[in-house]
């Protein structure tokens, strides 16, 4: 099939949602909002989304799904919503073809078969102008009429520098964007789909604390922790979602252990289900220092099943972390820091490079 039937698809698909975002607004328009209560005190309620993932083809079943998920996590009393990442992934659904895909044909096969050359970075790229103002409407407005904050998950999108990027959202009570924050660290996938790093860690001061939401792989290596332990951070977010079968010992490498470097609390939202040759399994959980959970284990909740969509609900004292850290303040060595990095990442890198055949 030559490349003009894949420009020519998404033409047709594409074109037909951009600028859609009124679809979202009219869609959510005349609905119940229950209205997230005001913390009490120090005491702030997260929900983490246990969300699943499959194609919507439309834009008003999108900002549906989402809305119910969102009213569950209100009226079980959050005040902060943290849905996975690649919440914007389910928007794919919006292209003509991607009805026929199942879960057993791989995302690369299916795009291999719209013409030589074409990639899944394309796919992703040419959906972002139709994707991005429709996720965005759907996350602002549902923020605005329930009056609670929302980690929105992820989606891909191209940058002013042209390249693809795996970027998270935060939402204020009022609707507007509170800040956005990059994916710094890619799965394998991710980098032979051609996405860049992102190269910042940032830490958002809100009313329900200061928030820092690295996304899923970030997690993995505690130089995203640690920079957002230092720069104030109190709870750290961690929107994933997993290509793979659900595995303990794998996933507590992730979040559970950095909240344990560096005393913050941990919010684990995971991603589940079938898609395009994925399988995505995670167990949703609240983590804290062993100190601060009541089984010394470093676990507050957890969510019931990897495999199926659910909302996890749990309370974060943020005065009994406060003082926590106030007497278990972590004895960092700057001096040898300084000796060896960032010298020490450098020559990594330097021996990492692939050869290339002459």
């Amino acid at each position: 099939m030559p490349r003009l039937s894949f420009q020519t698809l998404l033409l047709k698909g594409w074109m037909r949602w951009r600028g859609r975002a009124g679809l979202v607004r009219r869609a959510l328009a005349g609905r119940f909002y229950p209205q997230a209560p005001l913390p009490k005190g120090a005491t702030v309620r997260v929900a983490a989304v246990q969300c699943e993932l499959h194609l919507i083809h439309h834009p008003a079943d999108y900002a549906d799904k989402m809305y119910h998920l969102t009213r569950q996590a209100v009226e079980a009393g959050a005040h902060l919503i943290v849905f996975p990442e690649d919440t914007g992934t389910h928007l794919l659904g919006l292209l003509p073809g991607t009805r026929q895909l199942t879960p057993e044909v791989s995302l690369e096969e299916a795009v291999g078969a719209w013409g030589e050359g074409i990639q899944v970075a394309d796919l992703f790229r040419a959906a972002a102008p139709a994707a991005r103002p429709i996720f965005e409407a759907t996350f602002s407005t549902l923020a605005a009429r329930f009056g609670v904050h929302i980690v929105a998950g992820s989606l891909l999108l191209p940058e002013t520098d042209g390249r693809l990027y795996n970027v998270g959202y935060l939402y204020g009570p009022d609707g507007r964007l509170i800040g956005r924050q990059a994916k710094a660290h890619l799965f394998p996938i991710e980098q032979e789909w051609g996405l860049a790093c992102g190269t910042e860690v940032s830490v958002f001061h809100t009313p329900v604390g200061r928030l820092a939401f690295p996304i899923c792989m970030d997690h993995t290596f505690f130089e995203s922790a640690r920079v957002a332990y230092l720069k104030g951070a109190e709870i750290l977010i961690d929107p994933s979602a997993n290509p793979e079968p659900y595995d303990f010992h794998e996933q507590m490498r992730g979040v559970w252990g950095r909240v344990q470097e560096s005393p913050m609390y941990g919010v684990l939202a995971c991603m589940v289900g079938r898609i395009a040759g994925f399988t995505f399994e995670g167990r949703s959980a609240v983590y804290a220092p062993l100190a601060l959970t009541p089984e010394r284990d470093g676990i507050l909740a957890q969510a019931t099943t990897t495999d199926r969509e659910e909302i996890l609900v749990c309370d974060l004292d943020l005065d009994a972390l406060r003082a926590f850290r106030a007497d278990h303040r972590p004895d960092f060595n700057p001096a040898l820091y300084r000796r060896y990095l960032p010298g020490a990442y450098h020559r990594y890198r330097a021996r990492s490079k692939p050869v290339r055949p002459v």
